[in-house]
């Protein structure tokens, strides 16, 4: 490889390292998904050396990846549990962390008996959504928040091209990485600038042309931290990276899993989805398209077939919804891949081929980032391409097209925005620069300004609000049980209160003693003859 990953400069990816830092010594479990190599085990080391620097000690921190076969010789879970159960600090807080856990069999267990103890903070990740699936999610109801990690978001793309484009050029082999100068000064300024100021970049590359240049480099080669950025020179290895990593994702995470007789089929069927990124498709209409070219199968192998795709987190299922009659629809969905850069190992395709589609599944990534819920649009005939919902329940439209200087393109695109007869906010996102024009209160907005957009100050706070929205909620319902609980047995022993409520012991102490500094409730009597006083009233709880 011609850069090794080792000798790359890392960058911290705020989002998710501020969703850690929040959730800190939080009697909850800590889960970290997304598709393979997307930075996960990156991030929990990076936040384990944070905590490393804040004070805590090595022997508080345990980290254990399953994909490494120095941790699966340790042996079955009653093994790992005792291995780890051995190395806890007694009188302190332990930070455990399960990297791939779900290579594990029977993993769940082992989880659930690390949360009973009372000094351990659990951090586990997984690469398919099985994680969350069958037992575990039954036995850790209400006990786990769950993350969602996603490749480099444009923003962190630059920063992780300037850091290491910095790096090489230190090394003296910057040409091997960014080959013009202005490419260069481009990652230097884009970090605090929008590209309308960036007009006096000097050279023989239009501001333009640099601009567009970059945002095809993302969305061709995709966001993967490995893949982050190959040159020409260095495409092979990238798709050589891309294809292992594909690999794996269909024969570990699909087939090991799942009965697959007819792998031609299915890969077949992978190769039709990232050909079709934006197109509105079903079992029925695929099927049909399958037995066209000869190749037999029916509709239901075609559904069963797309689950397992979308729950290897290789694509995102995104159903319909109809704006005017606020629901979900049953019928045809769209597949946006999880990584753009999956598709040039797949398609014999260029770099500016379907470069509408590939931003359009750009976009939908930065959405998902960014807002609670992203679905596509329908209104009567009109598709809009998203419709998002925040954490407040406020509702946007965005339309995307690569380019609307003609005319006729640039109508197309804002009719299904005007056929929406709400007040909501409606975008259209394009690579054009026309100082954001608005039309009939549609705002239109260069993509890449848009993108850049992610980590302000007034996204970042509303991440960090829904961070402590989603942990305020499930600590609501924790002590919604241990009230009833001691509503109908005011003489429950804490033993008693962890069986009946699903609670480790340190979960129940922790409940109690936010409970009596609120002055909810009041222990009368002693500990073994004592019993719980609710200074609230029926109504109250």
């Amino acid at each position: 490889m011609a850069c090794d990953m080792n000798e790359r400069k890392l960058i911290e990816r705020r989002q998710y390292m501020q969703i850690l830092r929040n959730l800190k010594d939080q009697n909850i479990i800590k889960v970290i998904t997304g598709v393979r190599r997307c930075g996960k085990s990156t991030l929990l080391q990076m936040y384990a050396d944070e905590l490393l620097q804040k004070g805590v000690t090595h022997d508080q921190i345990q980290f254990y990846n399953f994909e490494d076969l120095d941790t699966l010789v340790l042996g079955d879970i009653f093994q790992v549990h005792t291995h780890i159960k051995n190395r806890l600090i007694a009188d302190k807080m332990n930070y455990i962390f399960l990297d791939e856990v779900q290579n594990l069999t029977d993993f769940q267990r082992l989880v659930d008996s690390l949360y009973i103890k009372p000094n351990c903070d659990i951090y586990i990740t997984g690469s398919n959504a099985y994680l969350l699936s069958g037992e575990l999610a039954t036995l850790l109801t209400g006990r786990y928040i769950e993350t969602e990690v996603l490749p480099f978001s444009y923003r962190e793309y630059l920063d992780y091209l300037s850091a290491n484009t910095q790096k090489k050029t230190e090394n003296g082999s910057s040409a091997d990485f960014i080959e013009d100068d202005n490419r260069s000064k481009f990652l230097k300024l884009s970090k605090k600038e929008s590209f309308r100021n960036l007009q006096q970049l000097p050279g023989s590359l239009s501001v333009d042309m640099v601009r567009n240049e970059t945002l095809l480099d993302y969305i061709f080669h995709g966001g993967l931290p490995f893949a982050v950025h190959q040159d020409e020179k260095q495409n092979n290895q990238s798709k050589v990276f891309l294809q292992s990593v594909l690999s794996t994702i269909i024969e570990k995470d699909i087939f090991v899993r799942h009965e697959v007789y007819a792998k031609q089929s299915f890969k077949k069927l992978i190769d039709f989805l990232m050909d079709a990124i934006g197109s509105l498709v079903s079992p029925n209409s695929i099927a049909g398209v399958f037995r066209s070219e000869n190749v037999v199968i029916d509709n239901k192998t075609v559904s069963q077939y797309l689950e397992y795709i979308a729950t290897s987190y290789l694509f995102y299922k995104v159903p319909r919804y109809d704006v005017k009659g606020k629901n979900l629809l049953r019928t045809f969905d769209k597949y946006y891949l999880s990584d753009t850069g999956f598709r040039k190992v797949c398609l014999a395709k260029g770099k500016k081929a379907d470069m509408g589609h590939l931003l359009e599944n750009a976009v939908y990534l930065e959405l998902r980032r960014r807002y609670n819920q992203v679905f596509v649009g329908k209104w009567n005939d009109r598709e809009v391409d998203f419709v998002v919902t925040d954490h407040d329940g406020y509702t946007f439209y965005y339309q995307v097209a690569w380019t609307t200087q003609q005319p006729e393109t640039l109508e197309r695109e804002l009719a299904s925005l005007n056929a929406i007869k709400d007040s909501n906010p409606k975008y259209l996102l394009t690579t054009d620069v026309d100082f954001n024009p608005v039309y009939n209160g549609i705002q239109k907005l260069n993509v890449v300004d848009w993108m850049l957009n992610v980590n302000d100050r007034v996204n970042q706070e509303k991440r960090t609000k829904t961070v402590e929205i989603t942990v305020e909620k499930t600590v609501e319902k924790t002590v919604e049980k241990v009230l009833k609980v001691i509503h109908n047995n005011p003489a429950v022993t804490q033993k008693e209160l962890s069986d009946l409520t699903g609670l480790s012991r340190r979960g129940v102490e922790w409940n109690i003693a936010q409970l009596k500094q609120k002055g909810i409730i009041e222990r009368i009597g002693s500990r073994k003859h004592g019993y719980w006083k609710i200074k609230k009233n029926d109504n109250e709880l």
